[in-house]
């Protein structure tokens, strides 16, 4: 109901109920996580520190990363803003060691340009699978996965809200769909995507399929996270020109995240708060519980970053063992 009756704007961050109810919810855990921490004497920023500064030399031999927390008993808006600062931080000293193959901090002393989150590269190459813009996969994604498919409802004993979870979760035969809705499942069945095998419609590649979902669900799939098989059918898709591969540490989807909450740079309805917070522009009257309220936003933040920094040093890492691992 929402995207029928709700108006955006061509640069607002679509913020709609399910998108408020999973901030929420994560805001939530964030919280909870940082009270446990410190009810065990551990700041989490200090393990966001170990991280940087130990975790990844003993690891990966990846030296000069650092991040210094807030100083104990300093307030939340001072946090805040020290948060910001070592998080962009962070930010480009990955950035330099990835162009750069180390970390020279001389050169992260010189770096001037405002960090721009979508475009922190990767240690590995093609690392996400995308759709490509071609009218061939919108539409595979759009009968396989979209609640307004024509393919959800045969009756009201075979219906589902998708077309995939009605193929999986029930036996349906080619002849127990409407006249109107054969052309699709043929076109499907064409394009390879569904078989008929006589008693009933189903999907062709189950490797397939989990691309396909991750690609309507978060417009993005991890390549170096497919098994073998994924690979193969990620790299038939590529070829079929129904999907590309990008480079980048986040995806597009979460570069556009990051931006929305911290700066103004793709959306015009975010709370900017890298912006306010670091220029000093935050509202005056703003007291201790909003500056909590941003700070564990940026704690949030902070910890995801750290999250794909170490998952792509550890997918590197496996690369790298199995390209020198001649029978893996």
């Amino acid at each position: 109901m929402e995207r029928f009756i709700g108006t955006t704007g061509k640069t607002e961050y679509k913020v709609g109920a399910a998108f408020r109810a999973i901030d929420v919810s994560t805001l939530l855990q964030t919280r909870l996580y940082h009270h446990f921490l410190a009810s065990k004497d551990i700041d989490l920023e200090q393990v966001i520190s170990w991280f940087f500064e130990e975790y990844l030399v003993e690891e990966f031999g990846a030296s000069n990363f650092s991040f210094t927390p807030s100083s104990s008993g300093t307030s939340y808006l001072q946090r805040v803003r020290h948060l910001f600062a070592e998080m962009e931080s962070v930010a480009n000293q990955f950035t330099l060691f990835v162009k750069h193959g180390e970390l020279d901090r001389d050169l992260l002393a010189m770096a001037s340009e405002q960090l721009k989150y979508k475009e922190i590269p990767s240690l590995l190459d093609g690392k996400y699978v995308y759709p490509s813009e071609g009218e061939e996969i919108a539409g595979i994604l759009h009968l396989l996965f979209s609640d307004q498919s024509t393919l959800n409802y045969i009756n009201e004993n075979l219906k589902a809200d998708s077309a995939a979870r009605l193929l999986l979760e029930n036996q349906v035969a080619f002849a127990d769909f409407n006249d109107y809705q054969k052309p699709s499942v043929d076109h499907l069945i064409k394009l390879g995507v569904l078989e008929n095998t006589g008693t009933r419609v189903q999907l062709v590649n189950v490797e397939q399929f989990l691309i396909l979902k991750a690609l309507f669900t978060t417009q993005a799939a991890s390549y170096y996270h497919l098994s073998d098989a994924g690979r193969a059918a990620a790299d038939a898709m590529v070829a079929k020109g129904w999907a590309t591969r990008r480079s980048s540490l986040l995806t597009d989807a979460e570069g556009k995240y990051f931006n929305y909450f911290l700066n103004g740079v793709d959306f015009s309805n975010g709370p900017e708060l890298r912006n306010k917070y670091l220029h000093g522009s935050q509202a005056n009257d703003d007291g201790e519980d909003a500056h909590f309220h941003t700070y564990i936003t940026a704690l949030r933040l902070t910890v995801a970053l750290v999250i794909k920094i170490n998952d792509d040093f550890c997918l590197s890492a496996n690369e790298k063992a199995r390209s020198e691992d001649p029978d893996p």
